[in-house]
């Protein structure tokens, strides 16, 4: 064969394979293409799975291209999403898992998300090793935080990858993250205004949310706003707040009454953790006053404070008035009508890992003009925390967590999307879950007795969480009882936010509990897919430790 003939067919043969090469690769990237977008509408019902995605992801060398994603959307929000729907029940073990976590439906038709006994397997070992599952473990720590919910997951996939630009850039890789950004803060105003966001609301307001790394940098912002806006910043103000109120709050105006800037009242709760409306209004000080802090739920207790009551007055009196609503969120309405919190609360923290997002995003809602009422004026760039580049509005500078942000709003979306029964999803896992707590403190109760065990906080469920139980038990050492159930049970004796230590829980202390009762308090938070049999086990693992340590207790006092 002569060398030309030769070159020629060398040529055609190395065509021929790459083009061979390209088509497989291409079919293989369309196929995952399809499987991303399949699983973001929301289809599992042909064995699609969001594990299956990523391995998929991990396997490719390189990601889709901006022209092949565009089908998937700019921004995806549970809104955007129909319905997963199921007539027949799914069983923990047929669950697809990711991450160690179960993704499923339940049999009321919620998509279900909650820690995995189940093992999973990607291409990489390093990645499957080092999101190793739990070994069988029960969470009922939901109050600590949440798993991230998996169309939370794949909503924010594509701003890890396509749409990755910069939202502040000019160009065309800043315009979809920016309107990401944008559909959020929409997503988040949802769950303050359920009823009636109207086009003209949603204009006033759309600059009212102002997009954090932490529930504790809100609540440190909402202070410093509000002193910020006083108009003469050589008086020293008053601020007024409870005596159970987050470490947020607590430190950051303990920090500042240190500094001479404020001085405070903590107001004390009752036994059943709850402030009283009219010993905080009694506490307001007139023309000293500029601020009223109150949580709306206890991240310990569950106990609900009277926040309307309180904000109704304070706006009477041109007084700012902000609430911690970390803990509330999806679990009582947080809407600014008559039906939640009212109108008259000018500032609420919203934290995104205690409903479905990632920790490391959250966001302070700003009333607007509220800082340029009475004897305050609107700030600017420079009266905030950090300064810089002048992202939100002045308000937070440092580039935006887009991912995050995207997150947030479709945790938000997801809890305010209707059922196939029309009624609203967050109501529907509050049923849920009240159900789950009263079903534990009965087990607790009945195994071990009344003189045993004790339920610290309201005990009318109106006035509390319907997803928290802290129940203390006589004579108990929580610290040891939670040593020894620890790889089988994951709870907490208290707020998993305040510093570990020996001591007594303050908001224990607050409340009176009784010291025999507050060493052995759990706190067991239960979540939207906890199940009966969750229940049931984790009360059994409790009951058991309960009767051994009073067994060697009473072994122990015998043998002296």
């Amino acid at each position: 064969m002569s060398s030309s003939k030769f070159s020629t067919t060398l040529t055609v043969s190395s065509t021929l394979a790459a083009s061979i090469f390209y088509l497989c690769y291409n079919s293989r990237k369309n196929k995952r293409n399809e499987n991303l977008k399949k699983y973001l509408q929301g289809g599992e019902d042909e064995g699609l799975h969001l594990d299956l995605v990523i391995q998929q992801s991990l396997s490719d060398s390189s990601d889709l291209s901006y022209e092949q994603s565009q089908s998937l959307g700019s921004g995806l929000s549970a809104s955007s999403l129909p319905d997963i729907q199921e007539n027949e029940p799914m069983s923990s073990a047929s669950r697809p898992t990711f991450l160690g976590m179960t993704w499923g439906v339940t049999d009321d038709d919620d998509l279900s998300y909650r820690p995995s006994t189940a093992d999973t397997n990607f291409s990489r070992s390093s990645f499957a090793s080092f999101f190793a599952s739990p070994s069988k473990c029960i969470y009922l720590d939901y109050n600590g935080t949440t798993p991230i919910h998996p169309r939370v997951v794949a909503a924010m996939q594509p701003f890890f990858t396509v749409h990755f630009g910069n939202p502040s850039s000019s160009h065309f890789y800043g315009s979809k993250p920016k309107e990401a950004i944008v559909a959020a803060r929409k997503s988040i105003l949802g769950l303050l205004h359920p009823n009636h966001l109207s086009k003209i609301r949603l204009q006033e307001e759309q600059d009212a949310i102002i997009f954090l790394g932490c529930g504790t940098e809100a609540d440190n912002l909402a202070i410093h706003a509000a002193i910020q806006s006083q108009v003469d910043q050589n008086k020293k103000h008053h601020i007024v707040t409870s005596n159970v109120e987050h470490p947020a709050i607590m430190q950051y105006l303990k920090a500042l009454e240190k500094r001479g800037r404020i001085s405070v009242t903590y107001v004390p709760v009752d036994k059943e953790g709850c402030v009283s409306a009219s010993d905080v209004i009694d506490a307001i000080r007139p023309d000293e006053t500029i601020l009223v802090t109150l949580m709306l739920a206890n991240n310990e207790s569950g106990a609900l404070q009277p926040v309307k009551e309180v904000a109704k007055y304070c706006r009477e009196k041109s007084i700012l008035f902000h609430t911690d609503a970390a803990q509330a969120v999806g679990k009582v309405s947080i809407a600014l009508d008559e039906t939640g919190i009212s109108d008259c609360v000018d500032m609420i923290t919203i934290v995104g890992h205690k409903f479905g997002a990632p920790k490391g995003i959250a966001c302070l809602y700003v009333r607007p003009h509220c800082f340029s009422e009475g004897q305050r004026r609107e700030l600017d760039s420079s009266d905030y925390m950090l300064l810089g580049g002048g992202q939100e509005g002045g308000r937070r500078a440092g580039t935006e967590n887009v991912p995050y942000i995207v997150a947030l709003g479709t945790a938000a979306d997801i809890l305010t999307a209707k059922t196939k029964y029309r009624q609203t999803r967050w109501k529907k896992n509050a049923q849920r879950m009240e159900s789950m707590r009263n079903r534990l403190l009965k087990n607790l109760t009945e195994a071990l007795g009344e003189d045993v065990v004790k339920a610290n906080g309201p005990s009318e469920p109106s006035r509390r969480l319907p997803n928290t139980l802290s129940v203390g038990i006589k004579n108990i050492q929580s610290g040891e009882l939670l040593r020894e159930i620890q790889t089988k049970l994951a709870c907490s004796a208290g707020s998993a936010c305040h510093s570990s230590g020996g001591s007594l829980s303050p908001v224990l202390c607050a409340m009176g509990v009784p010291e025999e009762f507050a060493r052995g308090t759990l706190r067991l938070s239960v979540g939207p897919d906890t199940r009966q049999d969750d229940v049931d086990e984790a009360s059994r693992i409790i009951i058991n430790e309960v009767e051994r340590q009073l067994k060697t207790k009473s072994e122990s006092e015998q043998s002296q």
